[in-house]
């Protein structure tokens, strides 16, 4: 039978879609005694509902009659798996207000809901197990924030999510904040933060993994959904999962050609501007592109170099005159503005009626200020680094005001092929390359200690392979293998006062990694699930550098300083190889209720320093970290709320941080062991939902209890000081509350509103820790209303910290980051 799906468009065409349903109407009694359409496999993303419509029809090889202005604007559910067509519709419409009813056997009436009273909560569907799931049957924790409430939230980068979502943090203690360290649960704020370490959160881009905390910078627009995955994921994901793993889906063509464009206006003279149009070409093309644009909202003001001007070294009294004097740059209001490009082109080739093919080329140019850091008033720093500094945390003192240059750049091509009924092959390949320079002084002062100049170059290529039986039977399996490899160059040009010089740290690193995995999911009984899974990971990394003193004014202390030669060089290798795993077993106790435990490993890959390296001792390689998983969990979904309860005890061995070495230098090493323990939990509520207005309720909060079990240094008073220690970027409590309210007005208009609350719990930024390097817990509030026009357009208006309250997300010794204050802003936007 043809596929057909008719769409009233215009009153001449819904006056004949009246007749024909006048018609089917009368005829459905008869019509009801045929036999009802077979069950059918269905693959259907969440998407909006005219799109998904026609993509049902045609897997079902139905007919669905609709008005097209009764489905315009609302999305659809996802429907995964093999059901009835007249069940899966029912799923797919749950929530819309609308209802479907058959007036045929393969044929369907969409028409409006009679005074619903009550609407099911949107069905949640996550990838995180690399195929498609309910997130409620997903047994690890994972909390998914949705393309269009990222936007509405203002969620631009990865660092955004931090206070967004309960149990992540983000931390700069060492190398400024364009090396930020993302952490989950507690894990990974000791992180190497160089772009040649190994985080702990593993970051994916459309399925492509990201080597680097480099490319934590690297912009997120026109999304589909971010799903955050909590915990080690060492089976399917591998090496440097110890904390978890954030993935990012971008948009891709739907079935018929629509798209958005956005602007916005905002505090300190902020804009940002979005486009994106997609649809099909042809019957095997769809092509989609996207842009993103942000400038200006610089909120700190430059106050020059203070009483630091003109200042020279001095050596036993005598003032260096051959040494250039600390200029003084004048004052500058609005410092850390954007200036930030990114575009994205995806392609979709629908190969062969089993197979295709989605190719993506993306690029960012970043051109904006670095953010910078403040210092405590003088009467509490009275160092020769202080400038005069005052209580005012919005203003800082410098010698300069640098700008940032990050360009990123790259694509991947994914592949999906359906070899027969119930086992589909997937390969995804991607290359990119990212080149940086970013300069800094990490300390909120114009006196250059350590003032450096760093310039990277990074590269990576990727393939994965997968071969899966994942279509609800009664077993389910993946296997797979994985290939990465990256080459690192960063060179950093220091001025050290501390060492009276000018020196260059000259790196570069080539680091493999070759993984197979597989995972089997079986149902022994309906109602239980067994999942058991294995990986095996090999890596290789070859480290070469050296480090050379320019001593360009005759007065450096650079070899007795660090205790090196100069020039001083190394060349090193490390190899290593991890088995690691995951057992779960889940029982479905209602078809509503389901809990579930776990014992899993994974690990952390081992390498080397990327810091300024003087010595042999700093140039060995240290091992990978490890951790032994444990996990509970809970999963209560009804048509009106989702709630899910996590609890999770890890523990860790050879945990990586900087120590003092055995010659009394600092450098990577395997520190001793910790754990991290805690209870997580989200609940999403439908507190009411008519014709005319919906109110939700969501909340997520998060507890941890980190603590250093053991730890090796060379100084024993610092040992003392950290055993027992929380581990850094581990917040005791944090939390995310919403009220998420809509109505619709009249001839078309409606409203929507969120009220946002975030509370962000004390963390400190390094291990042994002292009270100028913990961060005191903030809460902000947050408010958006959007207004939508009956001619697509929708005009909105925000506040983000309404409280204006005064908050540092860290502190480090005397220097302190502060937050943004209280910002609003103004957008339209128009969909087609």
């Amino acid at each position: 039978m043809t596929n057909r799906v008719s769409h009233a468009a215009g009153l001449r065409r819904g006056l004949m879609a009246c007749c024909a349903l006048l018609v089917l109407g009368a005829a459905a009694p008869a019509l009801a005694q045929e036999p009802a359409a077979p069950p059918v496999a269905f693959t259907l993303p969440t998407q909006p509902l005219d799109l998904a419509l026609p993509a049902f029809a045609k897997q079902a090889d139905v007919q669905v009659l609709y008005a097209s202005n009764l489905v315009k604007g609302k999305r659809a559910n996802a429907v995964i798996g093999t059901r009835p067509p007249a069940e899966a519709l029912r799923d797919l419409l749950a929530g819309s207000g609308l209802k479907a009813t058959a007036t045929g056997p393969r044929t369907f009436l969409i028409s409006a809901q009679e005074n619903p009273v009550v609407a099911e909560l949107e069905e949640v569907i996550v990838t995180a197990q690399k195929r498609s799931a309910r997130i409620e049957n997903v047994p690890i924790a994972v909390t998914v924030v949705e393309g269009g409430d990222a936007q509405r939230r203002g969620i631009t980068n990865v660092v955004d999510l931090v206070d967004q979502v309960a149990g992540v943090s983000v931390n700069y203690a060492f190398g400024g904040t364009n090396y930020g360290l993302i952490s989950i649960r507690g894990i990974g704020g000791a992180d190497d933060y160089k772009p040649n370490g190994n985080p702990s959160v593993a970051l994916h881009i459309d399925g492509v993994y990201q080597t680097s905390n480099a490319y934590l910078g690297m912009p997120l627009f026109d999304l589909d959904r971010i799903e955050v995955l909590k915990g080690p994921q060492g089976t399917l994901y591998g090496r440097n999962t110890t904390a978890g793993v954030i993935n990012a889906i971008t948009r891709g063509p739907g079935q018929a050609l629509e798209g958005s464009g956005r602007v916005e206006y905002g505090s300190y003279d902020y804009t940002e501007m979005e486009a994106s149009v997609g649809g099909p070409v042809s019957e095997t093309l769809g092509v989609r592109l996207a842009v993103l644009a942000q400038n200006g909202g610089g909120f700190m003001d430059g106050a020059g170099a203070g009483l630091l001007a003109g200042f020279r070294p001095s050596v036993r009294g005598v003032v260096q005159t051959q040494v250039p004097a600390l200029v003084d740059p004048g004052r500058r209001k609005g410092f850390g503005d954007k200036d930030l490009v990114a575009g994205r082109a995806t392609f979709d080739f629908k190969m062969a009626p089993e197979s295709d093919l989605v190719v993506k080329l993306f690029g960012s140019r970043d051109r904006g200020d670095t953010r910078q850091y403040d210092r405590i008033s003088r009467a509490q720093d009275a160092t020769v680094a202080n400038a005069g500094e005052n209580n005012d945390p919005y203003e800082f003192y410098s010698t300069g005001y640098p700008t940032q240059r990050i360009d990123i750049y790259g694509g991947s091509a994914s592949f999906s092929h359906k070899v027969r009924e119930n086992l589909n092959f997937t390969a995804i390949g991607g290359w990119q390359g990212s080149k940086r320079s970013v300069q800094g002084n990490g300390d909120g002062s114009p006196y250059p200690a350590s003032y450096f100049d760093a310039n990277e170059k990074l590269s990576q290529s990727s393939l994965e392979l997968r071969l899966a039986d994942d279509t609800g039977g009664k077993l389910d399996w993946i296997a797979g293998a994985f290939y990465v490899t990256d080459d690192v160059k960063f060179n950093t040009n220091w001025i050290s006062y501390s060492a009276l010089t000018n020196y260059d740290n000259l790196h570069r690193q080539e680091r493999n990694s070759f993984a197979l995995f597989g995972q089997a999911d079986y149902h022994p009984l309906e109602r239980l699930q067994v999942s058991a899974g294995l990986r095996y990971t090999r890596d290789n990394a070859h480290y070469v550098g050296r480090n050379v003193d320019h001593n360009p004014w005759g007065i450096s202390t650079f070899s007795t300083t660090f205790a090196t030669t100069n020039p001083f060089a190394w060349d090193e290798k490390f190899d290593d190889d991890n088995v690691s795993g995951r057992l779960t077993v889940k029982y479905d106790v209602t078809p509503s209720l389901n809990v579930f435990v776990s014992a899993g490993t994974g690990y952390r890959g081992g390498g080397f320093d990327g810091t300024s390296i003087f010595t042999v001792a700093e140039t060995k390689p240290f091992a990978s970290e490890t951790v032994r998983a444990y996990e509970a969990g809970l999963r209560w979904t009804t048509p009106r709320l989702r709630l899910s309860l996590d609890a999770f005890d890890y523990r860790f061995s050879e945990l990586q941080a900087t120590t003092r070495l055995a010659n009394d230098t600092n450098g990577r090493a395997n520190v001793g062991k910790a754990s991290s323990k805690g209870i997580e939990v989200a609940l999403s509520a439908q507190l009411l939902r008519t014709e005319r207005q919906s109110l939700s309720f969501d909340v997520n909060a998060a507890w941890l209890d980190t603590e250093v079990l053991s730890f090796s240094s060379n100084r024993v008073a610092e040992v003392l000081q950290t055993v027992g220690d929380p581990l850094p970027g581990a917040p005791d409590v944090s939390a995310t509350a919403s009220l998420n309210h809509s109505i619709t007005l009249k001839e078309g208009w409606s409203l929507r509103s969120r009220v946002g609350v975030t509370h962000h719990g004390e963390e400190s930024n390094r291990l042994n820790a002292t009270p100028g390097n913990t961060a005191k817990a903030y809460t902000l509030v947050n408010a958006r209303v959007d207004l939508a026009t009956p001619s697509n357009w929708t005009l909105y208006a925000y506040g983000r910290n309404i409280t204006d309250e005064v908050y540092f997300p860290e502190l480090n010794g005397a220097a302190r980051l502060v937050g943004a204050p209280a910002t609003y802003g103004i957008g339209a936007r128009f969909d087609f």
